[in-house]
């Protein structure tokens, strides 16, 4: 008796739009990182070079310029995190009684909002919500 397997390919499509979809999300997170980083005010330089990036790709494997300690939480599977680990950057960000706000990664993410959906678009060729996250709260 002969066998006969059908291979509908789908399984290959899948896999390809993962890979696409991982590209996407780490040239993402790279332009997000970027902006970030060039809106970072500077007095040593310490705040500017903890700004890092974590991605977990379509693997389950996690990839970024996270330093030990950096960013916090894993993202998941699909998920790019851009943030800093040092202690005073809210204050940076926020200001408090003594300091102005100094925004620079709500400014970056925004900043980069249109080229991160320019991104998806040209990997993918469809459109991509972004959502930015504030603390434990999401702005979409």
């Amino acid at each position: 008796m002969s066998e006969v397997r059908i291979m509908d390919g789908s399984r290959d499509a899948l896999e390809k739009i993962a890979g696409l979809r991982d590209i996407a999300l780490t040239e993402s997170a790279i332009t997000v990182e970027g902006e970030c980083i060039v809106r970072c005010p500077v007095d040593t330089g310490h705040l500017k070079g903890s700004i890092s990036r974590k991605v977990c790709l379509s693997t389950g494997s996690v990839e970024g310029t996270d330093q030990e300690d950096g960013v916090k939480g894993a993202p998941e599977v699909g998920e790019a995190v851009v943030g800093t680990n040092v202690s005073y950057a809210p204050h940076v960000e926020y200001g408090t009684k003594f300091q102005r706000a100094q925004p620079f990664m709500r400014t970056g993410a925004v900043a980069a909002e249109p080229k991160v959906k320019q991104i998806f678009r040209n990997r993918l060729g469809q459109q991509v919500n972004v959502t930015r996250f504030e603390g434990e709260t999401h702005v979409v």
